[in-house]
């Protein structure tokens, strides 16, 4: 791999991860189709970097609104009022990922990043996002069944193809939450599930010096493009649909056909 090759991987990882238009599927298929070789590198290392990278936009963005959800949290635990406090509504809307996660890494790892797989949850999750900006469901707040129901779907998400935004933020629209609070919800509820990842695969951390020029620049692209894309989408959902999103990814599964 090259310094322009990990700046392309980085960027690539940085769009997609919070774009909704799955990173997993992006990462599996460019490498592949151009080619792009990783023998010069520990490939798990180069991988942390790029989580890093995005979790480091991600606290760009909605670090300091997290912070206060804790601090808010912290206060309503000391008041004897925890029971609606948004964090714990968090917390439970991320056990499903967590525990899947956890639980089936290797079966997901082996048996589900088939290019047939790819594009079934490629084109299924665009037909989720038609059709949730076309029913029209009476407005709620985000309570701790539909928390829950939110982080079923992000465990989805680990399913490659998915789009872990694409498909909670499409969940929390058809589940009545409005289009801001399900893109806050959403991006609220990454944070711990990719410092989790983070610091999980951070054991495959290994010293070599040889390609810290390639790392380091991995994760300076995955966070200046993470953070470009994640402040472009908030900003784009606020006044367009999902549509874009759902009609390129069916491009994708198409091309994913055509090409595999």
């Amino acid at each position: 791999m090259t310094i322009l090759e990990s700046i392309a991987l980085g960027a690539l990882q940085g769009i997609t991860e919070f774009l909704p238009i799955s990173s997993s599927a992006h990462l599996i298929f460019v490498p592949w189709f151009f080619n792009i070789e990783s023998h010069n590198i520990n490939k798990l290392t180069f991988d942390v970097m790029l989580h890093f990278g995005t979790l480091f936009a991600i606290l760009l963005i909605y670090g300091r609104k997290f912070v206060d959800i804790l601090t808010e949290g912290w206060r309503e635990v000391q008041q004897g009022t925890i029971r609606n406090a948004l964090i714990t509504k968090i917390i439970l809307a991320t056990c499903p990922a967590t525990l899947l996660g956890l639980f089936f890494k290797d079966v997901i790892e082996h048996y589900l990043r088939s290019p047939s797989i790819i594009v079934v949850m490629l084109i299924t999750v665009s037909l989720l996002m038609i059709v949730a900006e076309r029913v029209r469901v009476k407005a709620r707040e985000i309570t701790y069944p539909i928390a829950l129901l939110i982080g079923f779907a992000q465990a989805i998400a680990l399913i490659p193809g998915t789009s872990r935004s694409g498909i909670t933020i499409t969940v929390a629209i058809l589940l009545g939450i409005q289009r801001t609070k399900a893109v806050d919800f959403s991006f609220l509820l990454s944070i711990p599930i990719i410092l989790g990842v983070s610091l999980f695969e951070a054991r495959h951390l290994t010293h070599d010096v040889g390609g810290l020029g390639i790392y380091g620049m991995g994760f300076v692209s995955a966070f200046v493009f993470g953070a470009l894309s994640l402040k472009f989408l908030i900003t784009y959902l606020k006044k367009h649909s999902l549509d874009v999103f759902a009609y390129y990814r069916i491009i994708i599964a198409l091309l994913i056909l055509l090409f595999s």
